[in-house]
């Protein structure tokens, strides 16, 4: 079985990281195949959101 680490801010709200959230735009699903499942850590929006939330972004993170 393959453990991956979802990004915390995956799906929250338009608030945090729209990505995930209503309609899922061709651009989404780019971003979503690169960076939100498993590889966010490379992300420069979860970067972004990382300095603004830090407990979220520590503590949010979904394994599976």
């Amino acid at each position: 079985m393959i453990c991956t680490t979802i990004c915390p801010f995956y799906g929250k709200n338009d608030d945090h990281c729209d990505v995930g959230c209503g309609y899922i735009s061709p651009h989404d699903v780019n971003m979503i195949i690169r960076f939100c499942n498993g590889r966010h850590l490379q992300c420069i929006k979860y970067l972004e959101l990382s300095d603004r939330f830090p407990i979220e972004s520590r503590y949010g993170a979904v394994t599976y």
